[in-house]
């Protein structure tokens, strides 16, 4: 915490770390950098580790780079298939003949205009039909049922879905949609024009595909659930469990992912329901959620595993604190760290939150 070895070239440079890390971009996402020295840290070589919050893997993928087991829970189907994506190692052969599937089930299914006109309205900030040329459009919603019908169970699936989240919305000219923002779906602008969506998606496969990873690399597995309850029993023995949870009453994952959402399957009911299952909101009520969490950690990790969970202080409140106190009942020992990041990048989203400091909260 002295050094902030994160903080110094090459780790600080903004693309550090390996391209796969950018499969789909996503609002909140930690620092490689920053889950590279975690994990370094606190897995021996050969090791075991758990990241209960992983968003899109950015922990468990960087402890797979550098040759460790490990896992990967989270509630987003989003963050589910873009971190399966990074924790699995396919071809092109495979990704070749899903996306023939995915193109000649496109080309067949005809969208009735009912289904074109319901989701063309659905929206938050805009509707979603003002996001998309009509044909894009109908290819997006091809492609969404293809989905829905072949629920992505493989390395090559978790790639090409992964991938075809990624462009839905963006300001480059891989993007599907009209001119918006790659991260959080802002309102579009410019001319619509026709995209078409395997294109752009077999560039994005092709891209990823071309990516090298370590010659140590350790496939991962990724667990799609509410790590507030129960773990999958086959997670054990762990060295350390590391994790960086939804800052309180800072980013709202599911409204700044709202677009990916309804590729995966959400739909009107969704977005008010499934908020509350996810700890940014169940965390607004009661921190007692993570009591769950701390007794899971403490049975499974091994004698002298260490449990290290990166927060977030803001005004309206000091996690580290809170958590230190709550984790002595599970924990002997819990040290927290903190670093000023008030001088840290926007990357242009406009509402980055309150936090002001980041915690390192290590329990032992």
């Amino acid at each position: 915490m002295r050094e902030l070895p994160y903080r110094q070239e090459p780790y600080s440079k903004k693309n550090w770390g390996n391209g796969l890390h950018s499969l789909c971009s996503y609002q909140g996402k930690l620092k490689p950098a920053i889950a590279h020295f975690l994990v370094n840290t606190f897995v021996p070589q050969k090791g075991k580790v758990l990241d209960p919050f992983s968003g899109v893997g950015t922990i468990p993928f960087e402890a797979a780079l550098n040759g460790k087991k490990s896992w990967g829970i989270d509630i987003s189907p989003l963050a589910y298939y873009v971190s399966s994506a990074k924790l699995h190692i396919t071809t092109k052969k495979d990704c070749d003949a899903i996306i023939d599937r995915l193109e000649t089930f496109i080309n067949s299914f005809r969208v009735d205009q009912k289904t074109i006109s319901s989701n063309a309205s659905f929206g938050f900030n805009k509707s979603l039909g003002d996001y998309y040329e009509p044909q894009t459009f109908r290819e997006i919603l091809s492609a969404r049922q293809f989905f829905r019908n072949n629920k992505p169970k493989t390395a090559a699936e978790f790639l090409i879905i992964s991938s075809l989240l990624h462009v839905l919305h963006g300001n480059r000219p891989y993007a599907l949609s009209r001119r918006s923002h790659p991260i959080v779906p802002y309102a579009p602008t410019g001319e619509f024009v026709y995209k078409n969506l395997v294109e752009k998606v077999k560039e994005k496969v092709y891209k990823s595909l071309d990516i090298n990873l370590t010659p140590k690399f350790q496939e991962g597995t990724m667990y799609l659930g509410d790590s507030t309850e129960s773990w999958p029993e086959e997670i054990n023995d762990l060295d350390a469990v590391i994790t960086s949870p939804p800052f309180f009453d800072s980013t709202r994952f599911y409204m700044a992912n709202w677009i990916r959402l309804w590729f995966t399957g959400w739909d009107d009911t969704s977005f008010i329901t499934e908020p509350l299952k996810y700890v940014d909101e169940k965390q607004k009520i009661s921190f007692d959620i993570y009591n769950n969490v701390f007794a899971n950690a403490r049975e499974r990790l091994k004698d002298g595993g260490y449990f290290v969970m990166h927060l977030g202080k803001s005004d309206k409140c000091n996690m580290g604190d809170i958590l230190k106190k709550r984790c002595l009942r599970w924990f002997t020992h819990a040290k927290l760290y903190i670093e000023n990041v008030s001088d840290c990048e926007t990357f242009g989203i406009k509402d980055i939150g309150t936090v002001s400091e980041h915690q390192y909260l290590i329990m032992y």
